[in-house]
């Protein structure tokens, strides 16, 4: 389960772009058949029964920062991709799928309180605009660097919500034994305000939801 957890929160997957944590959750169902994957991205296992239908869903993506502009000095200019407020980013390193990490920084700002992403920006180590633009495009997602770590009986680790989630729906859907059948949803674009989810609970109707 461990193991799991970690190769799970590990993987880059911020809310829209959730394809590299859908692959690893495919791999590890037991069976390839009763699988849907609809447009939004869901992801969703069937566990086939003759009760009661019930849905329980954890969501994949994380949260991240999405480059909004380069400037002439070479610094991306940012703003949240879901709940990622200014104050939370501020001194924080982010990931790039592509390897480019860069810590965010602020101009000079009076009250910290009332920080701003306009105020915030990216260094990559960028020493003007085009060396910046050679390295990363606007419309790119970086997410939180962090590495996994347990200690005493906690886990360190960037995207453990919900991608432990995650972990416990793949150890019950191997596990379960009921009449009833189970949807087991691992969802897109939770952090934009339960998309997948919801677009999951329309396809399904079911009697139940968790």
């Amino acid at each position: 389960m461990l193991e799991l957890i970690k190769s799970l929160s590990q993987a880059y997957g911020p809310a829209g772009r959730e394809d590299r944590v859908r692959e690893l959750i495919k791999d590890c169902l037991p069976s390839k058949e009763n699988i849907i994957e609809d447009a939004l991205g869901n992801l969703i296992f069937i566990k086939k029964g003759s009760g009661k239908k019930i849905m329980v869903a954890a969501h994949m993506d994380e949260v991240g920062i999405i480059v909004t502009d380069i400037d002439e000095h070479g610094f991306l200019r940012l703003a949240p991709v879901g709940g990622v407020s200014a104050y939370s980013a501020l001194g924080k390193r982010f990931v790039f799928p592509g390897g480019v990490t860069g810590v965010v920084a602020v101009e000079k700002v009076e009250n910290l309180h009332k920080l701003t992403y306009k105020e915030l920006y990216l260094d990559i180590g960028a020493a003007a605009k085009k060396e910046a633009v050679a390295k990363i495009s606007i419309g790119e997602i970086g997410v939180y660097e962090g590495s996994f770590a347990a200690v005493n009986n906690r886990l360190l680790s960037k995207a453990l919500d919900d991608r432990v989630g995650c972990a416990i729906l793949l150890e019950a859907l191997r596990d379960m034994e009921t009449d009833n059948e189970i949807y087991f949803v691992f969802s897109v674009q939770e952090e934009l305000g339960l998309r997948g989810a919801a677009t999951a609970a329309y396809r399904l109707n079911p009697d139940y939801g968790l």
